[in-house]
């Protein structure tokens, strides 16, 4: 089983902050001087998504985003033309970065029984899980972040149905077990804040049950 790495999503710029930009670019040329936005679209999305992970989605609104990154609104529509744009290019980043943990679920075929069982216990347990429950929540009310919460999801479930079933399950059977592995992991997610945080070893016992055929 081989899983190629998503690349990075290209920014998503609007027609009308192209034009912006390209005039402001003949500006300076036309001064002699070199100008450019105080932010580039990468501090626009990181600095989104850290505001969102600290507020809430409530947060994520032009006048508190200039606020807390100290600049002004001509900055933000230097890249987006308004905040659907912005939240286009935070829903993308997100499903870039979560490509990885997919990249990194479908090296585990190739490992041993014990470090393939601790390699899945460790993608449930060490993940930015504010983050995680943030965007979830997010995802409620914004449709591109719901579909890329949604793709990831069936990537992941693809991901482990497949290891499982070359673990030597049925399909029927690696498909329960996926289905269990990764609800495990959304309960994690939203569990956190008013249930005990289980450990490795716990985790580990767990996903033990899961993986192992029985005797």
């Amino acid at each position: 089983m081989t899983t190629e790495p998503a690349r990075p999503t290209p920014p998503r710029r609007s027609k009308k902050a192209e034009a912006q930009q390209r005039g402001s670019r003949s500006g300076a040329q036309q001064s002699g001087r070199s100008r450019g936005p105080r932010l580039s679209y990468d501090d626009w999305v990181d600095g989104a998504l850290t505001l969102l992970a600290r507020e809430g989605a409530a947060a994520v609104r032009i006048p508190r985003l200039c606020e807390a990154l100290g600049v002004t609104k001509g900055s933000f529509y230097w890249h987006f033309d308004d905040i659907g744009r912005l939240e286009e290019a935070m829903a993308d980043r997100w499903s870039t970065t979560q490509a990885q943990v997919i990249a990194e679920l479908a090296t585990v075929d190739s490992m041993p029984i014990e470090q393939r069982i601790e390699a899945m216990a460790a993608m449930l347990v060490d993940r930015n899980w504010l983050v995680e429950a943030t965007v979830r929540e997010w995802s409620r009310t914004r449709p591109q972040v719901h579909n890329a919460v949604q793709e990831l999801d069936r990537k992941i479930f693809d991901t482990i149905r497949a290891a499982l079933a070359e673990l030597g399950f049925d399909a029927e059977t690696a498909r329960l077990r996926a289905g269990a592995m990764v609800y495990l992991g959304i309960g994690f997610i939203h569990g956190r804040a008013s249930l005990p945080i289980p450990t490795h070893e716990e985790v580990n016992t767990v996903i033990t049950l899961l993986t192992r055929p029985a005797p």
